[in-house]
Formats: structure tokens, C-alpha cells, sequence
């Protein structure tokens, strides 16, 4: 009985891991797709904003200021992504996140690549040291929040004890990623800086 047990968990848990990458995915495709569809407006405003951010990056650029930033914003998507767990329905908020980030993701990988073309690749190129941590990691917890909020036994303090110790190591993951983010990525970007414009 506890083997049938483990193999319906281990299934479960597989099954939130492909669901948390398809929305993820979907997210990307949709941001893609927006940048696609949009109006020449939208696009010159957005060929400009990205032209000035690299104008002015080297000179304005601030490691502890983007390692802040980063922290604070990764801390709060682990804190919504962890309270959803305690609701039943927070699954839907927690796919409404992932689809979010896959959004911006795609969105930004879009613009980068149809404006600066291979150029672009090499800005997303320098982003891969955190996105390489904070991606997957953030997929496991989204996993593991919708297990928890679907579990029956989610009030066992055993369980509630193991959900509270993953989010403090989740919390130390996105600590590594926030200061690869504003020490790693910044000193990539200030290389590509005057390449790009």
C-alpha cells in the first residue's frame, strides 16, 4: 500500500513539474507573440528605451543598487508563490505567476533579438547566470506550492515544517542569483554597452 502510495506521489509530483514548464513556456511564447503583433509605434518606443538604458548604463551602473533590486524581487515572488500554497486555490495564482515571468521573458529575448539581432543574443547570453538558477528553482517551489495546496495533510506541522525550511533554501538560491544578477550580469552588460548602440 505505502509503495502504490510513493509511486502516485512520485506521478503527482511529475505531473506538477510539466505543468509548471508549460506555463512557463506559454508565457514565452506570448510575450514573443506580443512583440510580434504590435504596432511600429510600440516597437520604435521600445527600440528607444533599450537605447538609452545601454547609454547611459556605464555610467550610472550601481552593483549593490541592481543586487538590491533583484533581491527584493525575487524575494516577493517567493513570498507569493509560498502563501499560495496555503490556499486551495493558489495554484491559480502561482500559474498566474509562472506564466507572468515566461511573459517577460519572452518579451524581453524578442526585442533584444529583433532590434540588435545577434548582438541581442549576446545581452540574453550574460543574463544566463541567473536565469540558469532562478528558472529552474523557481519552477520546483511553484511545484512544490501546488502540492502543498492540493494536500489534504497540509496541516500536519511535520509538513508545514518541511514547506517553511524549502523556502528558506529557496531564499538562499535567489540570494546567490541576485548577486550573480548585480555583480556577474552588470559586468557583462558594461562590456556590451558600447557594442550595442
Amino acid at each position: 500500500m505505502r509503495i502504490n502510495e510513493a509511486v502516485n506521489e512520485r506521478k503527482s509530483n511529475t505531473a506538477f513539474y510539466v505543468l509548471a514548464i508549460l506555463l512557463l513556456a506559454a508565457g514565452v511564447a506570448a510575450g514573443s507573440l506580443c512583440l510580434a503583433k504590435g504596432s511600429e509605434e510600440m516597437a520604435e518606443q521600445i527600440k528607444n528605451y533599450i537605447g538609452n538604458f545601454f547609454a547611459n548604463f556605464s555610467e550610472t551602473r550601481n552593483n549593490m543598487a541592481v543586487f538590491r533590486n533583484s533581491l527584493t524581487a525575487n524575494l516577493i515572488t517567493l513570498g507569493i508563490i509560498f502563501f499560495m500554497g496555503f490556499f486551495r486555490f493558489g495554484c491559480i495564482g502561482t500559474g498566474a505567476l509562472l506564466v507572468r515571468k515566461g511573459f517577460i521573458m519572452g518579451f524581453t529575448s524578442a526585442s533584444f533579438f529583433k532590434f540588435y539581432g545577434a548582438r541581442g543574443l549576446l545581452v540574453m547570453l550574460s543574463t544566463m547566470p541567473t536565469v540558469l538558477i532562478t528558472v529552474p528553482a523557481m519552477l520546483v517551489f511553484s511545484a512544490v506550492s501546488v502540492n502543498f495546496s492540493i494536500n489534504r495533510g497540509k496541516k500536519e506541522k511535520n509538513l508545514i515544517f518541511s514547506y517553511i525550511f524549502f523556502l528558506f533554501l529557496m531564499i538562499s538560491i535567489f540570494c546567490v542569483a541576485s548577486l550573480s544578477e548585480g555583480f556577474l550580469t552588470t559586468t557583462f552588460m558594461k562590456w556590451l554597452s558600447p557594442k550595442i548602440n
